[in-house]
């Protein structure tokens, strides 16, 4: 069964109030309790102590007179001193009754001892009889039992049944009696109702007080509480400018202040999130249509093996190659780029150059010629800050001969089968899109190939492959590795041992930059 936190705090201040209240009660009416029995005991010997002469005078002045509405009349001007007395009897020192109101005929031992006893007694509800003796300068009652010893005095939890108090006449030994006074409690039970009663009218007063209590304090707690569950229930529906106006300095001021944050910052996050989902979007586009521009099938030549890849470091990368056939004579253009830093603008820049170079081959007959063209397109249409190195080659399938032209790219490792050995082959150069005319700064060669050669064309991201802060991979374990693999039968088998020994090189250092790799074989 649902209960509201307002509910919950009002039963409970409303049980605290009252648990207080109780507890109250009970020690309030338990201390006015001894209070009134010691009261009641208190008074009871001092009325017994003031008025036995004048009970005894009465008796002998009127009652053995049978002046009997004098007596009587005297009695009750005796009893209305004293509320708590009921009755009064009077024996004489041997026991016999001479006068009884309350008291039955026939005194027991205890109780005759009593009556012949110096001092004054008085018996307990639970039986205990105590004597009294009034002695020293502070006239104090000192409590004996019948021997004379010292005993517990009346406690504020005993009551007292009886009073007996001696009357002796030291004149006249035959004038000696005991006045006995009997005492009643029903003033104490009605004194303890009326406190009762007051309590209770207290009690109900307080109770309407803590409920009011409870209403105004779980009003100011569950207001701002349920502001705030609507204000969640609007965010959860989408509203993220939803703001709680709260000004409480108590926690729950604390809380809407936290939660208004956490709306903004919430707000703020979901614009993120759909601008980086946006973009990682057009990354991913970019990122399709730059692996279109790929060669998607490597193409066939009667005395070539090639294989290729490319692995950006991030979703577009600067590098790009291609395998262009011409057609007129069966020749092989191919080339590798690799535009400064990557990321979207180096795609573009990279896009560019593998949409040029087939529209201009067609026009020059030699790779020199072509990459001075692609570098006055590349300067008119990228920024200054953009440079594309290049090694653009060419093979002539009749000749066997592998001519390029280098533009400040990475030296193409050339594997010389008669030999065993890897040569780095003319490097140097200057980047395209630097100057609009770079003509005279290019590196041309031309190799005379044998069957068995392999030619690695690459990009900085091989001998840049990090191990750690300090170590790279490096040329030298570059060529050391072209030489371990050159042997292999095919080509792809000769670019796949490569690029695992890098991987296994790098192990968990993130990849830098991007990694391409073309390996072109000989055959025949």
């Amino acid at each position: 069964m649902f209960r509201s936190v307002k509910s919950q705090i009002i039963m409970a201040t409303w049980l605290i109030i009252l648990a207080i209240l109780g507890a109250t009660a009970y020690l309030v009416i338990e201390q006015k309790t001894k209070e009134i029995n010691q009261d009641i005991y208190t008074k009871a010997v001092s009325f017994a102590e003031l008025t036995n002469e004048r009970v005894i005078s009465n008796y002998e002045n009127n009652y053995l007179q049978s002046a009997f509405a004098h007596f009587d009349r005297e009695m009750a001007e005796i009893y209305s001193l004293n509320q708590d007395i009921t009755g009064v009897s009077i024996f004489n020192y041997n026991g016999k009754a001479l006068y009884e109101t309350e008291m039955e005929s026939g005194l027991s031992t205890e109780e005759l001892d009593r009556i012949q006893a110096v001092y004054p007694s008085v018996k307990t509800k639970g039986g205990r009889i105590v004597y009294l003796e009034k002695s020293g300068e502070d006239a104090h009652y000192h409590y004996l039992d019948l021997n004379g010893r010292t005993i517990d005095p009346i406690s504020n939890t005993e009551q007292i049944i009886n009073v007996v108090y001696p009357f002796r006449d030291q004149s006249n030994i035959t004038r000696s009696y005991s006045v006995v006074y009997e005492v009643t409690y029903d003033a104490l039970l009605q004194r303890v109702r009326d406190t009762a009663i007051r309590i209770i009218a207290i009690a109900v007063a307080g109770v309407l007080i803590a409920l009011l209590i409870g209403y105004v304090v779980a009003h100011g707690i569950t207001s701002p509480i349920k502001a705030l569950t609507q204000g969640a229930t609007k965010i959860g529906s989408g509203d993220l400018s939803i703001r709680i106006p709260i000004r409480s300095r108590s926690e729950v001021g604390m809380l809407a202040n936290t939660f208004n944050k956490m709306a903004a910052d919430l707000e703020e996050s979901t614009k993120a999130m759909i601008e980086h989902e946006k973009v990682a979007k057009e990354l991913e586009l970019a990122a399709k249509i730059q692996k279109e521009l790929l060669p998607k099938q490597l193409p066939q030549i009667a005395n070539l093996d090639i294989a290729a890849s490319l692995n950006a470091a991030t979703e577009v990368g600067g590098d790009c190659y291609d395998f262009i056939p011409v057609q007129k004579n069966g020749n092989l253009l191919f080339y590798i780029a690799d535009v400064t830093g990557h990321g979207v603008g180096a795609g573009l820049v990279s896009a560019i150059s593998n949409a040029l170079v087939p529209s201009l081959m067609n026009h020059y007959d030699n790779t020199k010629e072509l990459v001075s063209e692609l570098n006055k397109v590349l300067t008119m249409k990228t920024a200054p800050n953009i440079f594309v190195t290049a090694c653009i080659a060419l093979w002539e399938t009749a000749k066997g001969i592998l001519q390029f032209t280098q533009a400040g790219h990475d030296p193409i490792l050339h594997y010389q089968a008669v030999s065993g050995t890897v040569i780095e082959l003319a490097h140097g150069g200057l980047a395209m899109g630097m100057l609009p005319d770079i003509t005279a700064k290019l590196t041309t060669e031309k190799v005379i190939t044998q069957p068995g050669d392999v030619f690695v064309l690459y990009t900085d991201g091989i001998p840049e492959a990090w191990q750690s802060e300090t170590e790279n991979f490096g040329m030298e374990r570059l060529k050391t590795a072209v030489q371990k693999y050159a042997t292999l039968g095919t080509a792809q088998q000769i670019h796949d041992a490569i690029l695992t020994e890098v991987r296994a090189y790098m192990g968990q250092y993130p990849q830098a930059d991007d990694i391409t790799l073309l390996v072109v074989k000989r055959t025949k």
